[in-house]
């Protein structure tokens, strides 16, 4: 059974649309998404709530708000936290950067037994062999910092 559902988003306009008509092709769905006060009116009719909100979660800093639902009742108890990815369990690990981490290059570390593209959280050059600690993801980018005490060890 499906459901039509307004909701109200914040999030990056060009991410929003990216899975708005992935999730549209996939499911075959239809929407309509208005600008409305800093950001917009999402009205789509889907047999796959969940879903949906799972993938608006993905955006970083999205944030959402049901405006109106109409249709299936068991909807009205749905529960759509954001899932953690793998991904996420890097955030605060610390290793050693394969290369020199620059501000606007980047560079690589290698975490878990996978190398990885990273960039430096403040705009200086992190060099290779100092200790980093991821802060967070970025796209494909973990962003780090160099670990207090380590520039002396260099």
């Amino acid at each position: 059974m499906s459901t039509m559902v307004a909701l109200r988003v914040e999030a990056d306009e060009f991410k929003l649309y990216q899975v708005l008509d992935k999730f549209s092709q996939q499911r075959d769905t239809s929407y309509s998404l208005v600008r409305s006060d800093g950001g917009y009116t999402l009205r789509v009719k889907t047999d796959d709530f969940g879903e949906l909100i799972r993938r608006i979660n993905l955006i970083k800093g999205s944030k959402y708000q049901i405006l109106e639902m109409v249709g299936n009742p068991n909807v009205k108890h749905a529960k759509a936290n954001f899932t953690p990815t793998n991904v996420d369990s890097l955030i605060g690990r610390e290793t050693q950067a394969q290369t020199d981490i620059k501000p606007v290059e980047g560079g690589l570390i290698k975490l878990l037994g996978e190398q990885w593209f990273a960039r430096p959280e403040a705009d200086d050059v992190i060099p290779k062999g100092a200790t980093v600690r991821v802060l967070r993801v970025e796209g494909v980018s973990l962003i780090v910092e160099q670990v207090e005490g380590e520039e002396e060890k260099q």
